[in-house]
């Protein structure tokens, strides 16, 4: 079967501890219609990182399972906003 674009996402994102010094290496992909799945690779918290470099850290694998509840269109950004943060599924 053909892969279809846009099924796959690769993220590189900051960390939250650490100053936003280290990056957290993300993997997602779509499974079915309303189910995202991400692996993320992350720093240890407690090491003591003066013997390591920043990129190449012993590492751990955090799974995140997302499942989509609803989706809606606006016409403006100004909609959108207001739909995120005011109202309630």
């Amino acid at each position: 079967m053909a892969r279809q674009p846009g099924r796959e996402y690769s993220i590189v994102r900051r960390s939250r501890h650490f100053s936003g010094l280290l990056p957290h290496f993300l993997y997602g992909s779509r499974a079915g219609w309303r189910y995202i799945k991400v692996i993320e690779y992350i720093p240890p918290k407690n090491q003591r990182w003066r013997h390591d470099f920043v990129l190449c850290f012993p590492g751990s694998y955090r799974v995140w399972h997302f499942r989509v509840e609803s989706v809606r269109r606006w016409a403006t950004k100004e909609q959108a906003l207001a739909d995120f943060y005011f109202k309630r599924p």
